[in-house]
C-alpha cells in the first residue's frame, strides 16, 4: 500500500501517543490506589491515637485512685511515656492528614 501524505508516520505517532496515554492512565490508577490506602491507614491511625488517649486517661484515673501507700513511680513514668507517644502520633497524623485530608478524593 502506498504511503500517501505520510500516513505511515502519522500512524506510528498515533501508536506512540496511545502507548503513552495507557502508561499515564496506569500510573494514575497506581496513584489513586496509593491515595486510597493512605486514607485507610490514616483512619486506622487516628482511631488508634484516640484509643491511646482514652487509655492514658483511664490509667491516670486508676493511679489517682490508688492508696497513697502504693508506689506507682515506675507506672507514672510509663504513663507519661504513653502520653508523649500519643503527642508524637498526633503530630504525625496531622502531618500526613495535611497531605491527603480525609474525605478528599484524588483528581485526574
Amino acid at each position: 500500500m502506498p504511503d500517501f501524505f505520510g500516513l505511515r508516520e502519522i500512524r506510528a505517532m498515533l501508536s506512540t501517543i496511545q502507548q503513552n496515554t495507557e502508561k499515564i492512565i496506569m500510573s494514575q490508577s497506581d496513584i489513586d490506589a496509593a491515595t486510597a490506602q493512605i486514607g485507610a491507614t490514616m483512619t486506622d491511625v487516628q482511631a488508634q491515637v484516640t484509643q491511646l488517649g482514652t487509655d492514658v486517661a483511664a490509667v491516670q484515673a486508676a493511679l489517682a485512685a490508688l492508696p497513697a501507700t502504693v508506689d506507682t513511680t515506675a507506672l507514672d513514668t510509663a504513663v507519661a511515656s504513653m502520653a508523649a507517644t500519643q503527642a508524637s502520633l498526633d503530630t504525625a497524623v496531622s502531618t500526613v492528614t495535611a497531605l491527603v485530608p480525609p474525605g478528599t478524593s484524588p483528581t485526574a
